[in-house]
């Protein structure tokens, strides 16, 4: 493995595939994204056809059984990572999953200790943690300029699930997706603050499903959810999530506060043209929130004029640490321990909201 290409396999044709993934995987020159897997025949040969995919497959169990795979990339219905990431493990194979990794953190924790047990490389996609103002914020937290955390405000907004008109999908449907804009935005917030300052202790949530009716059936799965949590470190946090936000694309910003300053965090990935994002900073001995600048080696290659290209230079530092370590041995984040312990405080979220309760991330 060290000397030769990963060869990889994707299970999932649809529009994140076509978008993210595939251009991603075929931007990099150490891979060979050798099989395609989708339930709908037509899409899949046109996708494979668009990516000069050799084999394809509509049975995810035989291209695991019989296209050769190294690596296996999981796009699929929330409820179906748990299934098919375990047969990969258990294959031998490392495994790329989409979050959130699992419909519950049993499953989640599951997943990540057998994938330990079988000395395979795991990896929880994430996607902006590649965002140069997010590592930047990471960089910034780590040389001491929060200080001690006291208050974290994080917000992710689309308008995505607006129109009432829009026909029903899986994500709308908690026995296919666990939770609703709580797993699929709400997830990624999650893992940024975890990631900048560490975990939740515990949460208190609500939550709503504000349209339920809908082309082709009734959803139940929540399309807005707010909720209040103390960190591990001591801050008090706020998050609020939502599908129903005029006006917004892919909007999210975090804000964090601490003794010695406080940081702003915002972008806009996919509407933004560039993948750089933005920061604000402020300072303990001064008035006023001033927009920072990011350094040159964290922006390079996220700021061209090209969005495409821009976002599979994200791709790339995202999956670098997941291929490397496939390669030569090494550490991998966000891995499935970090997908796991994302899913704890979902699941606390989805607990509170229904209990009306305090709920701790367990």
């Amino acid at each position: 493995m060290s000397t030769e290409k990963p060869r990889v396999g994707v299970i999932g044709t649809s529009w994140w595939a076509d978008q993210e993934h595939l251009p991603g995987l075929n931007a990099r020159p150490d891979v060979d994204v050798v099989a395609l897997c989708g339930r709908n025949e037509a899409r899949l040969e046109e996708m494979a056809k668009k990516y000069n995919i050799r084999q394809t497959f509509t049975d995810w169990k035989r291209m695991l059984a019989r296209a050769g795979l190294d690596v296996v990339v999981i796009l699929t219905p929330n409820v179906l990572h748990y299934p098919m990431a375990m047969a990969a493990i258990q294959a031998g194979m490392h495994v790329l999953c989409e979050k959130p990794l699992a419909m519950n953190v049993t499953q989640a924790r599951e997943m990540a200790a057998r994938a330990e047990a079988a000395n395979v490389k795991t990896m929880t996609f994430f996607t902006h943690r590649a965002l140069a103002a997010a590592t930047r914020v990471k960089q910034l937290i780590e040389e001491g300029f929060l200080g001690e955390p006291r208050m974290v405000n994080a917000t992710y907004f689309s308008a995505s699930h607006l129109d009432p008109e829009k026909p029903l999908a899986w994500r709308m449907i908690r026995a296919e997706s666990g939770t609703g804009v709580l797993s699929d935005m709400g997830s990624h917030v999650i893992d940024l603050v975890r990631w900048w300052l560490g975990g939740v202790n515990k949460v208190a949530a609500q939550w709503q499903t504000f349209i339920r009716e809908r082309p082709g059936g009734t959803g139940d799965a929540d399309d807005t959810c707010s909720f209040i949590a103390q960190l591990v470190c001591g801050a008090q946090g706020v998050f609020q999530v939502s599908k129903l936000i005029a006006g917004r694309g892919n909007y999210h910003r975090v804000e964090l506060y601490g003794s010695k300053g406080s940081l702003i965090y915002e972008a806009e990935p996919g509407y933004d043209v560039s993948w750089e994002g933005r920061l604000w900073v402020g300072k303990a001995d001064s008035h006023g929130i001033k927009a920072a600048t990011l350094p040159k080696s964290l922006v390079a290659g996220l700021n061209t004029k090209d969005e495409p290209s821009n976002r599979n230079e994200a791709y790339r530092r995202l999956t670098d640490p997941f291929f490397k370590a496939i390669r030569s041995g090494g550490t991998v984040s966000p891995d499935f321990r970090d997908g796991a312990a994302v899913q704890a405080v979902v699941d606390a979220v989805a607990q509170s909201a229904t209990s009306g309760k305090w709920v701790d991330v367990l």
